[in-house]
């Protein structure tokens, strides 16, 4: 190995007299050993992020998430019975289907794209003030 000094501080250039397959066999040795560190590593953290979950009152919040899942769940409740009337009033709502129908294949016919009108004429649509009891 020849040192080759510049006179400079910090330029000390080293020139190998090995052959060309050892001085590769070296490179691609610590390219290796560098690949595995770099996966080692990346594997570790995967582990410890993972193992996360499993450590309690490691992460913030984790009490006041059960605090305020406690505290919404009657809200929750009252949320899923106003949900299923509506849907139980939507089922009976058939007049409501049946005029959205006719509107929709009267507009397609006037613009000549309705294929399937199947006869539907609308002649005319007025409000029925009737309250329905679901």
């Amino acid at each position: 190995m020849t040192i080759i000094n510049n006179g400079i501080a910090n330029s000390t250039i080293l020139l190998s007299q090995e052959p060309l397959s050892d001085r590769l066999k070296t490179a691609s040795l610590n390219t290796l050993l560098g690949m595995g560190i770099v996966f080692a590593v990346l594997t570790l953290i995967i582990l410890i992020i993972s193992l996360l979950k499993f450590l309690p009152g490691i992460l913030a919040g984790e009490n006041n998430k059960n605090e305020s899942e406690t505290k919404i769940s009657p809200v929750d409740n009252v949320i899923a019975q106003i949900i299923s009337q509506e849907e139980a009033s939507l089922m009976n709502d058939h007049e409501l289907i049946a005029v959205i129908t006719a509107a929709i294949h009267e507009f397609n016919s006037e613009n000549g794209t309705d294929e399937f009108a199947g006869g539907f004429i609308v002649r005319s649509i007025q409000k029925i003030n009737k309250r329905r009891i679901s």
